[in-house]
C-alpha cells in the first residue's frame, strides 16, 4: 500500500533541498497527521518520497546489482509493485493449476524480480548520513547501492532501514537495486505477493539525529505527553546535545516547547532524553472521534537545531482487567473485530491507500471497530488509516514459529531461528548481546516501529502457532520480553491453537501473556481468563455466527472477538482450482456485503443497510464511480461498478457478462476486478461480471475530463465522467469515504 501523501515531501524524482523546512498544511514529510488538515513535517532532516522511478525486470539477471549493469530495456514503474498479481506478461492471465505457489498462494507465480533506481544525491553536503528506508519487500530482499551488497532481509512484512552513506556518491549519480526472491515455495498458507510492494524513502541526516524509530511517545493519563528518544552521535567529536519537544493540538496549534537539559555525547555515542508536555483540555482519542496530535522532537547540538523527529500522537488510556475487560478512555469497549490478510484483491499487495481506505470504511458501516492484522505486521500506511479512521489493531507478528504448518518450504519457519546477518536493518534487540535470530530481529523492528500508533490495542506473537509448548515457552517468554521491554504498556497475547489440548490452559502460557487469546474454543478462553492469577480474555479467532457475540457480551473478562474474516482474500485455495479464494468474508474481495455482513451489522447495532433491489432480465450496463473525483497520485483510485441492469436499474445477480471498459481523457485503466472465487486475469479491459457485477478501477493521468464506458454484447452501454486532478491524495478521517 502506498504511504500517506501526508508523508511526502517529494513526488516523482529525488530532490534534496537542506533548508529549513516550515510547517505547512497539506504537505508532507516524514511527519504524520497533526489533525484533519494539518500536517507537522520535518524541518531538519530530508525525508524523501522514494517510490517513482523505478526499473523493473521479471526474473533473475546476472550481475543486475552492479552499477554499470546495462538495465535500458527494463519496465519502468513506480513501486508499491506486487509483480506477481500482474503475473509476467499482462493483462495475460497469471494464475496456474500448476503454479509452485499451490493454492496456498492463490496459484499465482513467483519467483525472482529485480528492480533498479537512478538517483542523484547531488543536494545532499558531505558530512550528512544518508539512509534508505523500505516499509516492506517480498522477499529475501537483496538491496545493492552502487554495487555493494549492502544487506539481505528475508520476512516480507518487516520495514528496514540500511545506512549508505559509505556506498553512495553524495556528490553524484548513484544506482539502488533490489533483487526479491520467491523461489522458495510454497512459501506461505495465503497470497503474500511479490516485489517492493511498500513504500520506501531516502533520509538525509546530520550526523547527530535522532536513532530509528527511537522516540516513545505514551499518553499515560491522557492529559500528559511522554515522551522518550535515543540520539546517536555518528561525527568525529563529542557533542553537547538537548531534545526539544513542541507538540501541536488536532487543530494545528502549537503548545509552548519544553526542552531537556544538554548531554554530551560522545562519537559513536548516543544517549536518551525523557520530557514531559502537560496538555490542557485533551482532545482524546477514541473511536468515535479519533483526534491525532503532533510531536515534533527536535535535537540541538550547542543550541542549533540539527534534526528532527514527527511522531503522531493520540491522547488515550486503554487499560484491561480480569474483572471488567477493555476500558478506553475508561468506558467499557469490547473488539468488534475483523481478521483481514493484506490483499487488495485485483489490486495485490500493492494497494492504493484510497483502495485500503474504501474497504476500512465499508468494513466500519457494518459495525466492525478493531482489525486483526492476519497474521503477519501491517505497512505504517495502514496504521496511519487506523489512527485517523478510528479502529483498535491487534498487531500480529507471525504466522509461524520453528514448525511449518504444511510442507512449506519457504514459509518463515525457515527464518525464525536463524541467526540475523548483519546489517539488520533494524535496532538493536533490547537485552540481547552478539547474534540474535531473525525473530527476535522482526518483534523488535515491529513494536518499535509501530508502537506510538494509537490504534494499536495489543502485540500478538504468533497465529494458531504448532510447536509443542516445550518449545514454545522460552519463546514466547522472549518475545514477550522485547515487547515489555520497548513498549511497556501495550499488553501480549497470542492466537492460539486449541489451547486446552496444547497444554496452554494449564501451562505457562497462560501466565507469559497479558491477555489469554484463542482460535475457536471459548469455553477455554473462558476458563484460562477466570483461572488464578485472572486476567482478560480475547476471542482472537471465530467464525461468523452471531451467536458468539452473546458469549461475549455475557463474560465481562472477555474483551471481545475478531471473526474469520473481514473480508475475501486470496489463496488458501488448495484443491478449489479453478478458485483461488475460498468463502470467507462479511465481504466480498470488491467490496460486496454478504449476507453475514448484515447479519453482524444488526447483532452490533450499526445502521442498517440493504442489498441493492435485484431484477431478473439484462438490458443495460450502469455505470457509478465511488468517488468523481480521482488524482494523478498513485495513492488514489476510483472504484467504477458497473452494474449489468434491467430498465429500472436493479441489478441482475444472475448475468456473469463479460464487461469491456475503455477510459478516454486522462485517465487509466489500474485493474479491473469482481467478487468472483475464479481465477480471472485482473489486467486488461475485460472483466466477467460476479453476480451482475464487474469493476474498473481508474487513476488520473492528468488534469481535465475522464470519460468511463463499459460494453457487453446485448446490453446498452453505460458511461459516466470522472474528474482528473493532479492534488495530492490525502486520507480521510473518522468514518469517511
Amino acid at each position: 500500500m502506498a504511504v500517506s501523501t501526508l508523508r511526502k515531501t517529494v513526488a516523482g524524482v529525488l530532490a534534496l533541498v537542506l533548508a529549513p523546512l516550515t510547517v505547512v498544511s497539506g504537505t508532507a514529510g516524514a511527519g504524520t497527521t497533526a489533525g484533519a488538515g494539518t500536517t507537522a513535517v520535518n524541518r531538519y532532516r530530508t525525508v524523501t518520497d522514494f517510490d517513482a522511478g523505478w526499473l523493473f525486470n521479471y526474473g533473475d539477471a546476472s550481475g543486475a546489482g552492479g552499477a554499470s549493469y546495462n538495465d535500458g530495456g527494463w519496465r519502468k514503474l513506480s513501486v508499491p509493485h506486487d509483480w506477481s498479481i500482474e503475473g509476467k506478461n499482462p493483462p495475460a492471465n497469471p494464475f496456474s493449476q500448476s503454479a509452485p505457489s499451490t493454492g496456498r498462494g492463490g496459484y499465482l507465480p513467483s519467483g525472482i524480480g529485480w528492480y533498479r533506481k537512478h538517483f542523484s544525491l547531488a543536494g545532499v553536503p558531505a558530512g550528512r548520513r544518508v539512509s534508505l528506508e523500505f516499509d516492506g519487500v517480498m522477499a529475501n530482499a537483496s538491496v545493492y547501492v552502487n554495487g555493494t551488497l549492502i544487506g539481505t532481509h528475508p520476512y516480507g512484512y518487516t520495514g528496514f532501514r540500511y545506512d549508505v552513506t559509505a556506498a553512495a556518491k553524495l556528490g553524484g549519480d548513484n544506482v539502488v537495486a533490489v533483487k526479491t526472491d520467491t523461489t522458495s515455495q510454497p512459501a506461505s498458507r495465503y497470497y503474500t505477493g511479490a516485489g517492493i510492494y511498500r513504500d520506501v524513502r531516502l533520509i538525509a541526516t546530520d550526523p547527530v539525529h535522532v536513532g530509528q524509530w527511537a522516540t516513545h511517545v505514551t499518553t499515560p493519563n491522557g492529559n500528559t505527553v511522554h515522551a522518550e528518544t535515543t540520539v546517536v552521535n555518528e561525527g568525529g567529536a563529542a557533542a553537547s546535545v538537548s531534545v526539544q519537544g513542541v507538540l501541536s493540538d488536532p487543530g494545528g496549534a502549537a503548545l509552548p516547547a519544553v526542552t531537556t537539559a544538554a548531554k554530551t555525547i560522545a562519537a559513536g555515542a548516543s544517549a536518551t532524553f525523557a520530557f514531559d508536555v502537560p496538555v490542557s483540555n485533551p482532545k482524546l482519542w477514541d473511536l468515535a472521534n479519533p483526534n491525532l496530535y503532533s510531536l515534533a522532537t527536535t535535537v540541538l547540538v550547542g543550541g542549533a537545531a540539527v534534526d528532527d523527529d514527527v511522531t503522531s500522537v493520540g491522547l488515550r488510556t486503554l487499560t484491561f482487567s480480569a474483572s471488567t475487560g477493555m476500558s478506553l478512555n475508561g468506558k467499557s469497549v469490547k473488539f468488534q473485530g475483523v481478521a483481514l490478510h493484506q490483499d487488495l484483491h485485483g489490486l495485490g499487495m500493492a494497494a492504493p491507500q484510497r483502495a485500503v481506505q474504501r474497504r476500512l470504511a465499508q468494513l466500519k458501516a457494518l459495525g466492525v471497530n478493531a482489525i486483526r492484522t492476519a497474521h503477519d505486521p501491517p505497512s505504517p500506511a495502514f496504521l496511519e488509516l487506523t489512527d485517523r479512521m478510528g479502529f483498535l489493531v491487534l498487531d500480529e507478528f507471525f504466522d509461524v514459529w520453528t514448525q511449518h504448518k504444511y510442507a512449506d518450504v519457504g514459509d518463515y519457519a525457515t527464518y525464525f531461528n536463524r541467526t540475523a546477518s548483519a546489517p539488520t536493518g533494524t535496532p538493536a534487540v533490547p537485552g540481547a548481546s552478539g547474534s540474535v535470530p531473525w525473530y527476535q530481529v522482526d518483534t523488535t523492528s515491529v513494536v518499535m516501529r509501530d508502537r506510538n500508533h494509537p490504534s494499536v490495542a495489543m502485540w500478538s506473537t504468533g497465529n494458531e502457532i504448532r510447536d509443542p509448548i516445550a518449545t514454545r515457552t522460552p519463546l514466547l517468554t522472549r518475545m514477550a520480553a522485547i515487547a515489555h521491554a520497548l513498549d511497556p504498556g501495550r499488553p501480549v497475547t497470542q492466537a492460539l491453537f486449541r489451547p486446552a489440548d496444547s497444554g496452554d490452559v494449564t501451562g505457562a502460557t497462560r501466565t507469559l501473556v497479558d491477555v489469554f487469546g484463542g482460535n475457536y474454543r471459548p469455553d477455554e478462553v473462558i476458563q484460562a481468563a477466570k483461572t488464578s492469577p485472572a486476567r482478560a480474555g480475547l476471542f482472537t479467532e471465530m467464525g461468523t455466527d452471531t451467536s458468539a457475540w452473546t458469549t461475549v457480551r455475557n463474560n465481562a473478562m472477555i474483551t471481545g472477538l475478531f471473526l474469520w474474516t473481514g473480508a475475501a482474500y486470496l489463496g488458501e485455495a488448495d484443491g478449489l482450482w479453478p478458485r483461488v479464494e475460498p468463502d470467507f468474508g462479511l465481504l466480498d474481495g470488491v467490496g460486496t456485503v454478504r449476507p453475514i455482513g448484515y447479519s453482524w451489522q444488526r447483532t452490533w447495532g450499526a445502521p442498517t443497510t440493504s442489498p441493492p433491489a435485484t431484477g431478473t432480465t439484462a438490458n443495460r450496463v450502469v455505470l457509478a464511480p465511488d468517488h468523481s473525483s480521482v488524482s494523478t497520485d498513485v495513492d488514489d483510485v476510483s472504484y467504477v461498478k458497473a452494474t449489468v441492469a434491467d430498465s429500472s436499474g436493479r441489478v441482475v445477480t444472475s448475468s456473469s457478462a463479460p464487461i469491456t471498459f475503455s477510459v478516454s481523457g486522462p485517465g487509466e485503466l489500474v485493474a479491473v476486478d469482481s467478487g468472483s472465487p475464479v481465477q480471472e486475469t485482473f489486467r486488461g479491459p475485460v472483466r466477467k461480471a460476479y453476480q451482475g457485477v464487474a469493476y474498473g478501477l481508474v487513476r488520473a493521468t492528468g488534469a481535465g475530463t475522464i470519460t468511463v464506458t463499459a460494453s457487453s454484447a446485448g446490453l446498452t452501454l453505460g458511461t459516466t465522467t470522472l474528474t482528473g486532478t493532479t492534488a495530492p491524495f490525502v486520507p480521510c478521517s473518522g468514518s469517511c469515504d
